[in-house]
């Protein structure tokens, strides 16, 4: 463990430029660990949380309470804004990203927490990443502690004794700390989060009407009835024309949607 943060540190210190850091933190325990680790490098950096609107209660207290160097960025518009003007984001087309997070490191030299372990994906990145993407305008994304496990993230935050935020713990027990609902998290993961925040799913829902208000002749529009026949295809990760044709067959005995969704996202509330 001692020659991981060992190398952490030095491929800080070797990749470091003229050129700024720029530490994405979002409260979670990856980017607890990478600020403590720029820290000690002794590195030129600045620290920012994007906040997303739709994270889990607290994040941004716990931030402002435990690393008051983290400069917090609010957005031009919310996630439930986003979703009225432009509908939901899907596991392949997180827009959502691009506008609250990936902005903020258009052309910058960014130091994640991302790690080899956390997806089969995320093996092919190698420590230092120039983003392809034209509209990132070439930022490179700097990961110092890419081949550590989750147990080596844990037992540095805990021999450190660095403050951490109360969602990995019970009765929660994430796994990641992140936006609430995430689509790349899954389905199960998902309903999980909006049994704890049922706020959050209520406003989703009215954000989803309002989109088909706004856009009567979309294909969301067109293909639903209603906010909660859309949340329900939102979760079955189909799409839009797969999920249609399922629903339209005898396989498919769901009649009322609303009753459904309601029932699995205050389904904690009743236990």
């Amino acid at each position: 463990m001692n020659i991981k943060i060992k190398n952490s540190i030095e491929l800080l210190k070797k990749l470091e430029t003229n050129k700024i850091y720029n530490l994405a933190f979002s409260g979670g325990k990856d980017s607890v660990v990478i600020l403590d680790l720029i820290k000690r490098s002794g590195c030129m950096f600045e620290s920012t949380y994007s906040n997303t609107t739709i994270d889990p209660p607290g994040t941004i207290k716990f931030i402002k309470e435990n690393y008051p160097e983290v400069k917090i960025i609010q957005p031009e518009k919310s996630f439930y804004q986003l979703v009225v003007e432009k509908g939901l984001p899907t596991r392949k087309g997180r827009f959502c990203c691009e506008y609250l997070k990936e902005r903020y490191g258009i052309g910058r030299r960014n130091v994640d927490g991302t790690r080899w372990d956390e997806s089969i994906n995320r093996r092919k990145y190698t420590p230092e990443d120039c983003d392809t993407r034209k509209r990132m305008k070439g930022a490179i994304h700097i990961r110092p502690i890419l081949n550590w496990t989750n147990n080596d993230v844990w037992r540095y935050i805990k021999s450190n004794n660095l403050s951490y935020i109360k969602y990995y713990d019970p009765p929660y027990n994430f796994k990641r700390h992140g936006c609430v609902g995430c689509p790349y998290g899954g389905a199960k993961q998902q309903i999980r989060e909006y049994q704890f925040f049922p706020k959050y799913a209520l406003a989703i829902l009215k954000a989803i009407r309002k989109h088909m208000e706004l856009k009567p002749n979309n294909k969301i529009a067109k293909n639903f009835d209603n906010e909660y026949e859309v949340f329900h295809w939102w979760l079955s990760k189909l799409s839009i024309d797969n999920y249609v044709a399922l629903r339209n067959s005898s396989l498919f005995p769901i009649s009322n949607y609303k009753n459904l969704i309601l029932n699995v996202i205050y389904q904690n509330q009743k236990s």
